[in-house]
Protein backbone atom coordinates (compact mmCIF):
# COMPACT_ATOMS: atom_id res chain seq x y z
CA UNK A 1 0.00 0.00 0.00
CA UNK A 2 1.24 3.33 -0.93
CA UNK A 3 0.95 6.22 1.32
CA UNK A 4 -1.10 8.81 -0.59
CA UNK A 5 -1.90 12.17 0.80
CA UNK A 6 -5.56 12.70 1.68
CA UNK A 7 -7.63 14.27 -1.05
CA UNK A 8 -7.75 17.97 -0.56
CA UNK A 9 -11.19 19.36 -0.28
CA UNK A 10 -11.84 22.49 -2.25
CA UNK A 11 -14.29 24.82 -0.61
CA UNK A 12 -17.40 25.36 -2.65
CA UNK A 13 -17.59 28.72 -4.24
CA UNK A 14 -20.86 30.50 -3.72
CA UNK A 15 -21.82 33.03 -6.31
CA UNK A 16 -24.45 35.49 -5.34
CA UNK A 17 -26.07 37.66 -7.96
CA UNK A 18 -28.06 40.73 -7.11
CA UNK A 19 -30.48 42.17 -9.58
CA UNK A 20 -31.99 45.57 -9.04
CA UNK A 21 -34.65 47.32 -10.97
CA UNK A 22 -36.32 50.67 -10.68
CA UNK A 23 -39.83 51.50 -11.69
CA UNK A 24 -41.12 55.00 -12.20
CA UNK A 25 -44.66 56.06 -12.65
CA UNK A 26 -45.64 59.50 -13.78
CA UNK A 27 -44.27 62.11 -16.11
CA UNK A 28 -41.25 63.04 -13.97
CA UNK A 29 -38.23 60.92 -13.13
CA UNK A 30 -36.66 60.92 -9.69
CA UNK A 31 -34.15 63.72 -8.88
CA UNK A 32 -31.08 61.49 -9.41
CA UNK A 33 -32.20 60.53 -12.92
CA UNK A 34 -33.07 64.15 -13.64
CA UNK A 35 -29.54 65.09 -12.59
CA UNK A 36 -28.09 62.48 -14.97
CA UNK A 37 -30.21 63.94 -17.75
CA UNK A 38 -28.81 67.36 -16.87
CA UNK A 39 -25.28 65.98 -17.16
CA UNK A 40 -26.10 64.69 -20.64
CA UNK A 41 -27.70 67.96 -21.78
CA UNK A 42 -28.35 70.96 -19.50
CA UNK A 43 -31.68 71.70 -21.22
CA UNK A 44 -33.19 68.25 -20.56
CA UNK A 45 -34.63 68.91 -17.05
CA UNK A 46 -36.40 72.07 -18.18
CA UNK A 47 -37.76 70.34 -21.27
CA UNK A 48 -38.95 67.39 -19.18
CA UNK A 49 -40.74 69.76 -16.77
CA UNK A 50 -42.47 71.58 -19.65
CA UNK A 51 -43.51 68.24 -21.13
CA UNK A 52 -44.92 67.10 -17.76
CA UNK A 53 -46.85 70.36 -17.30
CA UNK A 54 -48.28 70.15 -20.84
CA UNK A 55 -49.28 66.51 -20.24
CA UNK A 56 -50.99 67.44 -16.98
CA UNK A 57 -52.88 70.33 -18.58
CA UNK A 58 -54.06 68.10 -21.44
CA UNK A 59 -55.15 65.42 -18.97
CA UNK A 60 -57.19 67.93 -16.96
CA UNK A 61 -58.77 69.32 -20.14
CA UNK A 62 -59.75 65.82 -21.30
CA UNK A 63 -61.29 64.93 -17.93
CA UNK A 64 -63.27 68.18 -17.91
CA UNK A 65 -64.63 67.48 -21.39
CA UNK A 66 -65.63 63.96 -20.42
CA UNK A 67 -67.38 65.20 -17.28
CA UNK A 68 -69.26 67.86 -19.24
CA UNK A 69 -70.34 65.42 -21.93
CA UNK A 70 -71.53 62.96 -19.28
CA UNK A 71 -73.83 65.70 -17.99
CA UNK A 72 -75.03 67.20 -21.26
CA UNK A 73 -75.61 64.16 -23.49
CA UNK A 74 -78.31 62.54 -21.28
CA UNK A 75 -80.14 65.87 -20.98
CA UNK A 76 -80.07 66.39 -24.75
CA UNK A 77 -81.37 62.85 -25.23
CA UNK A 78 -84.25 63.45 -22.84
CA UNK A 79 -85.17 66.77 -24.46
CA UNK A 80 -85.18 65.28 -27.96
CA UNK A 81 -87.19 62.29 -26.76
CA UNK A 82 -89.76 64.68 -25.28
CA UNK A 83 -89.89 66.71 -28.51
CA UNK A 84 -90.23 63.54 -30.59
CA UNK A 85 -93.00 62.20 -28.35
CA UNK A 86 -94.91 65.51 -28.37
CA UNK A 87 -94.52 65.84 -32.13
CA UNK A 88 -95.79 62.30 -32.57
CA UNK A 89 -98.86 63.01 -30.46
CA UNK A 90 -99.62 66.18 -32.43
CA UNK A 91 -99.13 64.36 -35.74
CA UNK A 92 -101.35 61.51 -34.54
CA UNK A 93 -104.15 63.90 -33.55
CA UNK A 94 -103.87 65.85 -36.81
CA UNK A 95 -103.84 62.71 -38.97
CA UNK A 96 -106.71 61.12 -37.03
CA UNK A 97 -108.88 64.26 -37.47
CA UNK A 98 -108.05 64.26 -41.18
CA UNK A 99 -109.23 60.66 -41.45
CA UNK A 100 -105.83 59.02 -41.92
CA UNK A 101 -106.06 56.36 -39.24
CA UNK A 102 -103.12 54.34 -40.55
CA UNK A 103 -100.92 57.44 -40.65
CA UNK A 104 -102.00 58.36 -37.13
CA UNK A 105 -101.05 54.91 -35.84
CA UNK A 106 -97.71 55.04 -37.67
CA UNK A 107 -96.98 58.50 -36.24
CA UNK A 108 -97.66 57.45 -32.66
CA UNK A 109 -95.72 54.19 -32.99
CA UNK A 110 -92.70 55.85 -34.60
CA UNK A 111 -92.63 58.65 -32.01
CA UNK A 112 -92.84 56.40 -28.97
CA UNK A 113 -90.68 53.52 -30.20
CA UNK A 114 -87.38 55.24 -29.15
CA UNK A 115 -88.75 55.63 -25.63
CA UNK A 116 -89.82 52.00 -25.46
CA UNK A 117 -86.46 50.84 -26.84
CA UNK A 118 -84.61 52.99 -24.29
CA UNK A 119 -86.75 51.60 -21.47
CA UNK A 120 -85.94 48.01 -22.42
CA UNK A 121 -82.29 48.91 -22.91
CA UNK A 122 -82.19 50.44 -19.43
CA UNK A 123 -83.78 47.34 -17.92
CA UNK A 124 -81.23 45.09 -19.61
CA UNK A 125 -78.28 47.25 -18.49
CA UNK A 126 -79.66 47.38 -14.95
CA UNK A 127 -79.48 43.58 -14.67
CA UNK A 128 -75.75 43.48 -15.43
Amino acid sequence: MTNQPPATQHPQQVVQAVQTSELYSGPLPDPETLERYKNADPSFPERIMRMAEAHNAADIKTKNRISLSNLIIPVIGQVFTLILGGGGIMACVYLAKAGFTGGAIAAIVSSFSPMVINAFKGLREGKR
